[in-house]
């Protein structure tokens, strides 16, 4: 049988794999079958000029960088490696550098086909230690692609039509250590992480977002916590404060549990187990059916508990009102009834609540929550048990963004159109 006019070669077939342009050209391709490895040689085809990658204007070649592998995604089982030297031009405004290569980012030991593969696994396996055995790297190179596509993402993200952000902390180490997290509240992403939550943390916040962005945001959510009021006040005096219901609703639900653990020790002294197994019933939003009956029950009892969660209801109707106005007169309606009675713990979040009413106002204007951030909560978990907790905080922050920052991760790849495999 004749040979079909369009038959390649193997060096032009891989060419057109990897999408390589001219001048560069596949040189050989070897395959070490006890190795399991497929060896690509790329070379910059000899009589071809360079050009200084820094400003594109024609140089000078000076040499070639030593021989350097790049990890490719495998040919069938075998593991794919591509060699080249590269080589370096001489610029007079620039000096000596090295000239970029098609296949890979500056910097990376990995190819742009790798990288965007790595990425997908990245984020359809549970942890890092199952990618890395996935891909036959070690748990470092595998951290390295996640720093790599998480900078790439930050590179390439807008940050220009955002209006409302939500300030959060989150757990680390064990103890009280804690970062600082920023979420953009419309676009229900993460925008920042910082060590700590003080005022320094939450002002490192808002300056990784540019100044443009920064002062455009119209509000914040937060929760009571002074150090995020002063970081917002230094970086963006314009944004109003918004007090998160989310955290007010934590408030009372601590309040009604301290209520009743006390009431549930003076009941058994007396050989009485009213609220015995009854601690999730005050806290769930809705009571689940089959217990519905049992927990009208309680509520019918004289109990401080019942009293305490009847308060938490009826301010709840504080964030239906219709604007500010109304909103200050239900809440001096509430306040008065709450003060008249003996829920130490109640009275105590009124009291919190009365002297940072001027910003839970602010709802009615700006009526945004930070309930995205406790959407993320459970994910953020998720990836600190899957990675059995983080020891370095660098790494806790590249996780969280490139689980929940909507980036774009993957590279750039090398058009197939140019490498004559589309029609």
């Amino acid at each position: 049988m004749k040979p079909s006019k369009n038959t390649e070669t193997v060096a032009e077939h891989y060419g057109k794999l990897l999408g390589l342009e001219e001048p560069w050209e596949v040189k050989s391709a070897q395959l070490d079958l006890l190795r399991g490895r497929v060896e690509i040689e790329v070379e910059w085809r000899k009589d071809a000029g360079v050009a200084c990658p820094e400003c594109g204007q024609p140089g000078v070649r000076h040499d070639h960088a030593p021989e350097r592998e790049w990890r490719h995604v495998n040919v069938m089982q075998f593991t794919s490696v591509i060699r080249a030297r590269v080589p370096r031009c001489r610029c007079v405004t620039h000096g000596v550098k090295t000239v970029r290569t098609s296949w890979a980012e500056p910097g990376s030991h990995f190819t742009l086909h790798f990288e965007a593969f790595a990425v997908k696994l990245i984020g359809a396996c549970r942890s890092l230690t199952q990618v890395a055995e996935l891909l036959e790297l070690d748990w470092d190179g595998v951290q390295r692609l996640v720093d790599r596509a998480v900078a790439r993402g930050l590179a390439r993200r807008t940050l220009a039509d955002i209006r409302y952000v939500g300030l959060d902390e989150k757990s680390f180490l064990r103890g009280q250590s804690y970062v600082s997290v920023m979420n953009d509240v419309k676009g229900a992403r993460v925008l920042e992480v910082t060590l700590g939550r003080d005022q320094a943390a939450g002002e490192a916040l808002w300056q990784a977002i540019p100044e443009a962005t920064r002062l455009n945001v119209e509000a914040a959510a937060m929760d009571m916590s002074g150090s995020y009021v002063a970081a917002t006040h230094a970086q963006a005096p314009q944004a109003a404060i918004v007090h998160d219901k989310f955290h007010i609703s934590k408030m009372f639900n601590e309040a009604i549990d301290q209520t009743r653990r006390a009431e549930h020790v003076r009941l058994q002294a007396k050989g009485d187990d009213t609220l015995k197994g009854t601690r999730y019933q005050w806290l769930h939003g809705v009571v689940p059916e089959r217990k519905q009956a049992g927990f009208a029950e309680l509520l019918e009892i004289n109990l401080q508990t019942a009293k305490a969660w009847c308060y938490k209801e009826q301010f709840i109707e504080f964030w239906a009102q219709p604007n500010a106005a109304m909103g200050e007169d239900f809440f001096a309606k509430w306040f008065r009834s709450v003060s008249s009675t003996r829920l130490t713990k109640v009275k105590a979040v009124a009291q919190t609540l009365k002297r940072h009413l001027t910003n839970i106002l602010t709802y009615f204007v700006h009526p945004i929550t930070n309930a995205i951030s406790e959407g993320f909560n459970s994910k953020i978990q998720s990836i600190k048990s899957d990675a059995r907790g983080f020891r370095s905080f660098k790494h806790y922050r590249s996780r969280i963004l490139f689980h929940c920052g909507k980036l774009d991760l993957a590279p750039i790849l090398p058009s197939l159109a140019a490498s004559g495999l589309t029609h």
